[in-house]
């Protein structure tokens, strides 16, 4: 089964960005650029990015390894054939002289063996690799859920800089048309140069603001299609009606949530349980082997064969093997060991990032409801000393302040905003609510 492509089929429905820019619909003006949503840049992610590609084939792996220690249940059954050419002297008493022979012989055998019960090895070999299976589709979750984090937050800081080039815009728009003003009134004998002066150099400053917003534009456009793994040559629009759903609840049920959905856990938890379950299937091998045995074979010096058939029991006990056993089992219990510290310190980081990220989102949420009065109260006070400015109240340095103070405002507004939804995005991940689908795992016959 091809994940990806079901994962794509359940959770987007979308279709390829590629293709949308070749083949334009019918219906549509020529004029009329396609779009790229939320959604659809998570889904050319996970179609186009080639870091999902490891975490598959781990899946593959797992389920090859499981496979395998499954046909420890099932019966072994081989064919062999030969045809053997004998030759040299042949002795068969002093009384008679010693003979140069030839001859063939031919035989051909179909064996079978099942074991009946070999005391938990192989049922804990087929526990271990289930729980690695577990695991190895954990990893592919949380793969998944970093490169959509990884899209969104590329998408929502492509957005960010899109709104700052327009604040940046308006702000040369604006100093422009303060410039012509001031020299209106210069010429019109109101002003002093000085007034033209600091025009001319506020709009200059606009005009290098405007060119680094741009490049910081180009930039997060660049990042976003390369998080998508496509570079499309023609123009596109990139959609800013999107939510981010939110996360309102407590610290404590975000970590009890992470506790129980975060796939990293999830996955080495698994691994904790393969490593008691490898200790056992290590132990078992101190253990008897009862297995049951048959075939049935063909043999004769030339054709035709003559046929017989054997079955039987074996029981086979390991006495001493080298003190290989025991060295075994000191493996699976390190093994273990290490998982379970694993786990442990993974717990803690997951803890740690969920407590940041629930902060983040605080802080964030409250910084928003500052930087929009700041904008309100930034935009009014402009205003005022614009009037203040026409009646020769206000000097030129007091606009200017002000058109700066509002242009610093909205780009901080806008940057508090697009960081909220940052911040969201960032907890829901840290919390393991993924807008993807985990992928479901092989039933444990535990």
């Amino acid at each position: 089964m091809n994940l990806p492509r079901l994962f794509l089929a359940l959770a987007f429905l979308a279709p390829g960005f590629p293709r949308a820019l070749a083949q334009k619909p019918a219906n549509q003006p020529a004029n009329q650029p396609d779009t790229l949503t939320l959604e659809l840049a998570v889904s050319l992610a996970i179609e186009h990015q080639p870091s999902l590609h490891g975490s598959e084939a781990g899946i593959r792996a797992a389920d090859a390894v499981f496979r395998q220690a499954e046909a420890g249940f099932l019966p072994s059954v081989a064919f062999n054939a030969s045809d053997t050419r004998t030759g040299g002297t042949v002795i068969v008493s002093p009384a008679i002289p010693p003979t140069q022979r030839t001859y063939s012989s031919y035989s051909a055998a179909l064996l079978g063996n099942l074991t009946i019960w070999d005391f938990g090895k192989t049922s804990g070999r087929v526990s271990q690799n289930s729980y690695l299976y577990d695991a190895a589709h954990g990893d592919y979750a949380s793969a998944l859920e970093v490169l959509a984090v990884n899209t969104e937050v590329a998408y929502i800081a492509f957005l960010q800089a899109r709104r700052v080039v327009a604040v940046n815009e308006e702000a040369l728009a604006t100093s422009s048309h303060h410039l012509v003003q001031a020299r209106a009134f210069y010429t019109a004998g109101r002003r002093p140069q000085l007034d033209v002066t600091k025009a001319e150099v506020d709009s200059l400053n606009a005009e290098v603001n405007l060119i680094q917003a741009r490049n910081a534009y180009r930039v997060a456009k660049l990042q976003l299609e390369n998080t998508m793994g496509v570079h499309p040559a023609a123009e596109y629009a990139v959609v800013d009606s999107f939510t981010v759903p939110a996360t309102f609840t407590s610290l404590q049920e975000a970590r009890s949530t992470a506790l129980l959905d975060r796939p990293e856990l999830v996955a080495a938890q698994a691994r904790v349980e393969a490593g008691r379950g490898g200790v056992t299937a290590a132990w078992g091998q101190h253990l008897p082997t009862i297995a049951a045995f048959g075939g049935y074979t063909w043999s004769a010096f030339d054709f035709p064969l003559f046929s017989h058939w054997n079955a039987g029991l074996s029981f086979t006990l390991p006495i001493f093997q080298g003190f290989a056993l025991d060295a075994g089992v000191e493996l699976a219990e390190a093994n273990r060991d290490i998982a379970q510290s694993n786990l442990d310190v993974l717990t803690e980081s997951v803890m740690l990032e969920v407590e940041q990220q629930w902060l983040a989102v605080r802080a964030a949420a409250e910084k928003a409801v500052a930087t929009a009065k700041l904008v309100q109260e930034s935009g009014e006070n402009l205003n005022l000393v614009e009037r203040q400015y026409a009646a020769g109240v206000a000097t030129a340095l007091d606009e200017s302040d002000a058109r700066l103070t509002l242009s610093n405002s909205q780009i901080t507004d806008i940057q508090a905003h697009y960081d909220y939804r940052t911040a969201l995005v960032r907890l829901r991940r840290a919390m393991g609510l993924s807008v993807i689908p985990a992928p479901s795992a092989r039933p444990n016959p535990r």
